[in-house]
């Protein structure tokens, strides 16, 4: 898993243009990085390109955290 939490941090520090030091697990899309609907679907979208994984709608919203990230993405990459 720390593999999967490293390489999504990664694609999230460059998608956002930010530090990997200032992604944490803890870190809400919504109330800290201010991510808006629009910038949701370019984040699924994105995260679908890179990681060769299809997500549902809903799936990700604004209102997960960057570990929920994390664990979305690694439990479609199994």
């Amino acid at each position: 898993m720390a593999n999967i939490e490293e390489r999504v941090k990664g694609f999230f520090a460059r998608f956002l243009d930010l530090s990997p030091a200032e992604i944490t697990p803890q870190v809400n899309l919504r109330d800290d990085l201010k991510m808006d609907s629009t910038e949701m679907v370019e984040l699924v979208v994105a995260l679908e390109k890179e990681f060769n994984i299809h997500l549902k709608d809903g799936e990700i919203t604004n209102r997960n955290c960057v570990g929920d990230l994390f664990k979305t993405v690694g439990e479609k990459l199994g």
